[in-house]
């Protein structure tokens, strides 16, 4: 396994990170859900799923961990919203990356 890449532009940890965290059938049709641009709690989104409530709120924390989501807390609710401006960031410079190799 790649330890550590260094790039002046890019953390390569956090691509590592991201491509980790997508690398779940689950995960992939959670974030299905965010086509929407909705924010899901964890109880809406396991009614999508015949898993449960803990296995999803597993994924949502390996994904927030990822910065694929962003959470916010209202009550006792934590809603969940799929962090664009990152994901695409974080490809971008994998591509950028990928282009600039060898």
């Amino acid at each position: 396994m790649i330890k550590h890449i260094e790039n002046k532009n890019f953390d390569f940890e956090l691509i590592l990170e991201l491509l980790n965290a997508l690398n779940d059938h689950t995960r992939q049709q959670i974030l299905m859900l965010f086509q929407s641009n909705k924010e899901y709690c964890v109880n809406e989104i396991a009614k999508h799923f015949e898993i449960s409530r803990p296995t999803v709120s597993h994924h949502l924390n390996l994904m927030k961990r990822a910065k694929l989501l962003t959470s916010r807390k209202e009550g006792k609710e934590v809603y969940y919203s799929f962090n664009k401006e990152h994901v695409v960031d974080t490809l971008e410079a994998l591509v950028n990356l990928l282009k600039g190799c060898c």
